[in-house]
């Protein structure tokens, strides 16, 4: 844990990133040390969900990495409910591409129990965040190619890039059996797309048992996106 002064004169979050001294917690992590020494987030704060809105106050201000885009609150809560009412409840949610814990949180409001959650990401200062935040539940810093254990439930919001949504898709095909199933924010469109040829190829494996388009904006792309509910055949 990092060690940070008190800071006599916080700013409003939206204008944080902006004027931070260097001493200034940084990381979504830090920013935790410093709420935990001093029972105080670094910076002015009105809202419920800290760890979202001062990510993407950071990524307006430093820029997105790793397609980073994380899921707006009434989106996740759509997903989880969807989760709620499609997966079988015996079995454990693999919250992939966790970032900063989204889909967890919306899950838990939709009564999962966090020792039901697993959760799993390539970001470092987000799992140590996640692990954190949900103690409970379990996290993995590992990429999703490297998961090799039998996925029943999914809940994600993957890399929207064409190439690395395929690579997802084809990952989850292998790691789930026929009847399992998952709750994805995909690219709009993306399941249709005849090309590259490799979508439809990976797509045959699943049963798509529920689509609607994403009702809000991300807060760093203008990419549209859908959520997709999709049943290994």
């Amino acid at each position: 844990m990092k060690i940070f002064e008190r800071i006599t004169k916080r700013y409003a979050l939206q204008n944080y990133y902006l004027r931070r001294n260097f001493y200034w917690p940084d990381t979504l992590p830090e920013i935790l040390d410093y709420w935990q020494q001093h029972n105080e987030l670094p910076f002015l704060y009105g809202g419920d969900n800290w760890p979202y809105d001062a990510m993407c106050e950071r990524q307006r201000r430093k820029g997105v990495y790793a397609s980073q885009y994380l899921t707006p609150d009434r989106t996740a809560r759509q997903m989880a409910a969807l989760a709620v009412r499609y997966f079988d409840n015996d079995s454990r949610v693999v919250d992939a591409c966790c970032g900063t814990g989204q889909l967890t949180r919306a899950l838990i409001l939709e009564g999962v129990h966090p020792s039901a959650i697993l959760g799993f990401d390539t970001d470092a200062e987000l799992v140590d965040l996640y692990a954190r935040f949900y103690s409970e539940a379990a996290a993995l810093r590992m990429q999703f190619r490297e998961i090799d254990f039998r996925c029943e439930n999914v809940i994600a919001n993957p890399p929207f890039e064409i190439a690395e949504c395929v690579s997802f898709l084809q990952w989850l095909s292998c790691t789930q059996h026929s009847g399992d199933r998952a709750v994805l924010l995909l690219p709009y469109g993306f399941i249709d797309k005849p090309c590259p040829k490799s979508v439809q190829e990976t797509m045959r494996h699943f049963i798509v048992r529920h689509r609607t388009p994403m009702q809000e904006p991300f807060a760093r792309t203008n990419c549209r996106a859908e959520i997709v509910v999709v049943e290994r055949a």
